[in-house]
């Protein structure tokens, strides 16, 4: 009777299994997975968002398939601060990113055709790929001491197929925290051509910098390209994810960007899904910004430079380095033992949470994810523990 796009394991994993037993009994778990901003302590402007949201125009319904201009003009805004030129034009609002994925893989994929994620990533993409009833092909991101992740580019071009409709470039990646480079990004726009592929460059982290490398692109808008499509929103951008404000910027070769523009009308135009109050308060909500990417941002690179400093000496466990966004990636290969065994153990015995790597598709064992959001006392007490 039901679709097999949700043919997908719905037990909770042992890891699960430990930590609600913990919370059932009533012990505090130092959790270092928390990803979600308005549950950490941070100092929102709660006035000026709640009272912008007070409108009388928003009693009125004037749909637009793209969203209302005077939202898209404050996304054109934006980019001007980077000195990037945007026409109000190439831009579609939507909900969220996951749903500016579902709009682009229902333009560009036919069953069982193919979308290239690179490896590591968040494991969200697979399902939201297998939902428009494509298929994902990994490309592998490597690490190098020097430079950090890089993609692979000889192994993804030997996986692109007849079928592969777009590559994925997450700018920074979650979890590994790695900018694309412009000579890497140069690298993607030739395959990109050759193989007459669309490019989707998630940038949803591109504001929160930790220790960016030498040339790598904070956004990749403006530059030239097959056919690109930039995405972004206040989910991540303003900490602000229950607002489901985000869109899709097009770019690239005029005819396949007409196009492209003319198809996705249809899509958006059959969701019509971007509220009205929020495209009316997204001008005012923008001017949060710059406050609480301070706050996010003092706390990331504190927590960072904690664990660096942490567990520089430790022989057994590293922290990666990481140039942005929300996550550090702990390095245990040393100890020969299993994604599973390493964070079960902790949880079991020190009451310390953390994600383990297969959780992102890390290809080998060995590697630990944290959020850089936690709270700093909580990340103190956890790094003492896990160092003991």
């Amino acid at each position: 009777m039901f679709s097999k796009r949700l043919n997908i394991e719905y037990e909770p994993n042992e890891l699960s299994l430990l930590y609600n037993l913990k919370k059932r009994n009533g012990e505090r778990i130092l959790d270092l997975t928390i990803s979600n901003p308005t549950k950490l302590n941070f100092r929102y402007d709660s006035k000026h968002i709640i009272k912008h949201f007070i409108d009388e125009r928003s009693l009125v319904y004037e749909p637009d398939p793209k969203g209302m201009n005077n939202a898209r003009e404050e996304v054109v805004k934006y980019y001007s601060e980077y000195s990037k030129k945007v026409s109000t034009d190439d831009l579609f609002l939507v909900p969220s990113t996951s749903e500016a994925y579902s709009y682009l893989f229902k333009l560009l994929l036919d069953a069982d055709d193919e979308v290239m994620m690179p490896q590591p990533s968040y494991p969200l993409f697979e399902y939201l790929t297998k939902l428009d009833l494509g298929n994902v092909i990994y490309y592998p991101l490597i690490y190098d001491y020097r430079d950090g992740w890089v993609p692979d580019f000889n192994i993804l071009e030997k996986k692109i197929t007849t079928k592969t409709k777009a590559i994925v470039i997450i700018n920074p990646n979650n979890p590994t925290g790695s900018y694309i480079r412009e000579c890497d990004y140069k690298k993607f726009v030739a395959l990109s051509e050759k193989y007459n592929a669309a490019l989707i460059v998630d940038e949803v982290f591109s504001d929160y910098e930790i220790e960016a490398g030498e040339n790598t692109l904070k956004t990749v808008t403006g530059y030239d390209s097959n056919l690109t499509f930039v995405l972004n929103g206040f989910s991540k951008m303003l900490a602000l994810p229950q607002m489901k404000f985000g869109w899709i910027l097009i770019q690239g070769n005029k005819k396949l960007k007409e196009e492209a523009i003319q198809r996705l009308e249809v899509i958006a135009d059959t969701y019509l899904s971007v509220a009205t109050p929020i495209q009316y308060a997204a001008g005012k909500l923008f001017e949060t910004r710059a406050k609480i990417q301070e706050e996010i941002l003092g706390r990331i690179n504190s927590n960072y430079k904690l664990l660096k400093t942490k567990f520089l000496l430790n022989p057994d466990i590293k922290v990666m380095n990481s140039e942005g966004g929300w996550n550090a990636i702990l390095n245990f290969e040393n100890l020969l033992v299993k994604d599973d065994e390493f964070v079960l153990k902790l949880l079991d015995n020190k009451n310390v949470l953390i994600h383990p790597g297969y959780y992102y598709d890390f290809f080998t064992e060995g590697f630990g994810v944290i959020s850089l959001l936690t709270e700093t006392d909580v990340m103190e007490k956890a790094i003492e523990l896990i160092s003991e």
